[in-house]
Formats: C-alpha cells, sequence, structure tokens
C-alpha cells in the first residue's frame, strides 16, 4: 500500500506522532482527525473546521513529541538500548531465538519425565508453585491501601499548607539545561522499563531471556483512565517534570540529586505511565496550566503531585496551590476516584537526600 504524506516515523509505524490513516489508506495529520475524537487533549476546531492547538502553543510542541527526561543523553555503549526501535528489531530476533530454546527445553523435560515415570511408574510431575508477579493479590493489603487512600486527601492539603511559596514559573527558572536531567543505563533494565515491570497489571513478557527487554504487559494512565497494552506505545515520565521540579528549586540540586530524583522509583508517585501518544502535559507544565481532561482523576493527581513536591522539599507558586487546592476539593464528589490506592504507601521509605550545589 502506498502511503501519501508524511512518511511513518522509525519509533510509529503509523506516520509520525499523532497521524492516522483514513479508510482510503492516507496517512492524515492531527489537523484532521474526525470530528468526534481530538488528537490530542485540549485541541479544539477552528473556524475552517481544522484541529488546532491550544492559544500559545506550536502544534510540534502540541503533538507531545518529547521524550522522557530519563532517556539516556547517549554517552555509554548502552545507549542504543534505549531505542525503542533498536530494541523491537531485536525482538524477532529474541522470539526466534527463545522459540527454539524453548523446543529445546521441552524435549529434555519430556525426556526426563518419561525417565521418571520408568522409574517411579507415575508420569505425573508434582505441582509448581504458584508465581504472584507484579499486580497486588494480597487482599489484606489492598484493604489497608484503600484506607489510606480515603485520608491522603486530608494530608495532602496539610502538605500544601507546609510547602515553600515561590514566585518564580517554569519560563522564569534559570539555568535549565536538560543533558543535566538525563541519566546513564547502568543495569539491564533502565529506569523506564523497570517502572513498566513493576506496574504491569499482568505479568509482563520479555523478548529475551536475560528478561532485559519488556516486551508485553498492561498498564493504565491514572489520569486519562485509558489502559495501554503495548510497550512501544507506554511512555513513563516524572509526574513533576524535570522543568518544574528545575524551577521550584531543583535549580540549586547537585548532579547526585537530580539523579536520585531520576532514579526514585521507590515512590510510586514519583513516575507514571501514559500512552506515547496522549499529548500528556505536552508542555511540562504545573497545574496551574494543564491538568488532566478526566476530572475524576483530578484528586488522585493533586495528591500524587504534592506527595512528591513535599518528598523533594520543592516549592509551590500561588497560581499552583491554587490548582492544587481547587483539585482536591473534588475528592469528597460522587464523580471522583478519590486519591490512587496504587500510590499509597504502606510502609514508609526512606526520604531522600537532597544535597545543594551554588545558583546558576
Amino acid at each position: 500500500m502506498a502511503v501519501q504524506g508524511e512518511l511513518p516515523k522509525k519509533s510509529n509505524t503509523r506516520g509520525g506522532i499523532g497521524w492516522w490513516m483514513d479508510p482510503s489508506g492516507v496517512w492524515r495529520p492531527p489537523e484532521e482527525w474526525p470530528e468526534d475524537h481530538p488528537p490530542f487533549d485540549g485541541w479544539e476546531r477552528d473556524e475552517n473546521g481544522r484541529w488546532g492547538a491550544p492559544e500559545g502553543l506550536s502544534v510540534e510542541e502540541a503533538r507531545g513529541g518529547r521524550l522522557p527526561a530519563i532517556i539516556d543523553s547517549g554517552k555509554t555503549e548502552r545507549t542504543a538500548r534505549l531505542s525503542r526501535q533498536a530494541k523491537a528489531d531485536r525482538r524477532a530476533m529474541f522470539t526466534v531465538a527463545g522459540a527454539l530454546g524453548a523446543a529445546a527445553l521441552l524435549l529434555i523435560g519430556v525426556l526426563v519425565l518419561i525417565t521418571q515415570a520408568g522409574a517411579t511408574g507415575t508420569g505425573e510431575p508434582e505441582p509448581l508453585p504458584e508465581v504472584i508477579f507484579a499486580a497486588e493479590t494480597d487482599q489484606a493489603a489492598i484493604a489497608q491501601r484503600r484506607a489510606l487512600a480515603t485520608d491522603a486527601p486530608q494530608l495532602a492539603i496539610e502538605q500544601l499548607d507546609s510547602l515553600e511559596v515561590n514566585e518564580q514559573t517554569v519560563d522564569e527558572a534559570p539555568g535549565f539545561n536538560a543533558d543535566d536531567w538525563t541519566i546513564a543505563v547502568t543495569d539491564c533494565l533502565d529506569v523506564a522499563e523497570r517502572v513498566l515491570v513493576a506496574r504491569s497489571a499482568v505479568e509482563v513478557v520479555y523478548a529475551d531471556q536475560l528478561e532485559c527487554v519488556p516486551d508485553g504487559g498492561q498498564w493504565t494512565d491514572r489520569y486519562l483512565g485509558t489502559t495501554i497494552d503495548s510497550v512501544i506505545d507506554a511512555r513513563v515520565e516524572p509526574l513533576v517534570p524535570v522543568e518544574v521540579v528545575n524551577a521550584s528549586g531543583g535549580d540549586r540540586w547537585t548532579p547526585e540529586t537530580r539523579e536520585a530524583y531520576l532514579n526514585d522509583v521507590t515512590h510510586p508517585a514519583t513516575f507514571h505511565i501514559v500512552g506515547e501518544e496522549s499529548g500528556h502535559n505536552p508542555r511540562a507544565v504545573g497545574p496551574a496550566t494543564w491538568r488532566p481532561s478526566n476530572q475524576a482523576s483530578w484528586c488522585a493527581y493533586a495528591v500524587d503531585w504534592i506527595a512528591v513536591k513535599a518528598r523533594w522539599e520543592l516549592s509551590v507558586t500561588p497560581p499552583e496551590a491554587g490548582a492544587l487546592q481547587e483539585m482536591l476539593a473534588t475528592c469528597g464528589d460522587s464523580s471522583s476516584t478519590g486519591a490512587d490506592v496504587d500510590s499509597m504507601l504502606i510502609e514508609p521509605i526512606a526520604a531522600p537526600t537532597i544535597e545543594l550545589g551554588p545558583v546558576r
């Protein structure tokens, strides 16, 4: 089939970020999406009926083409692993190798069972113990998390009152450099993959026998309410973007503290998983400028946002504080999903060590 318009990017065979294919097989840009479904959260139609980005936001920015800040800067030999396309290419190879390996293991297992059956008179293998993977199965723990979620909004109000108020916005923060907010990969799984493995609602499938390349699972965008079934479509980002962290006090952090923030997978609120093309917070700003379109999730979003800011001793701007208070006020609404149960900590975790350097 001939593809017209912008050719598909390597990372997205569907025609580039936000592009879609019409019934005739022609790739269409995000501005021409169907009437009943905007290409990105917050887009509107102009007087000519074309989809457009919100006021003050360029089309390229609004397409959400930014990469997670936790992606490697390319300075190490392991950087190639971070390319999703490279991983996709490896998956085909690992699938074939895995199939051959599995067939060999199956044959060996059959031979072993036959041998055992001859010795004991039965070919029945002993049952294997149940394997509990990433999804929570302990009903007592689930009940405890739900109880904690009930009290979380009040705790968030108290935490918000304790945060330092700072007038500095993201646009006014000096010295932001994206290269300062990247970390090198030093393990089999990078940070994003560790989050994906920990948060999958089903057992994660790997593309390699070393379990270094997650290939399948199921994740939920907590704040947009969508389900993600493909690793390629899942994007892991800090809930509080690094641009906001930088403007909230992170501009004085040492490199070690910035690296600790980008590695903070122990606290469930620090990172969130969104769809690759969801357009989630495309400008990397605070709640005063952007919040989830799903109002039922405002309570959970505000509780988690405040938890991260309090954990890392970050400040808030007056408009940001006002927006958070407005979202917390929805926690008691019947339509609200309340605080995110999966973000609740049953056991406390150690507070991070925050080291400050000179003002840049």
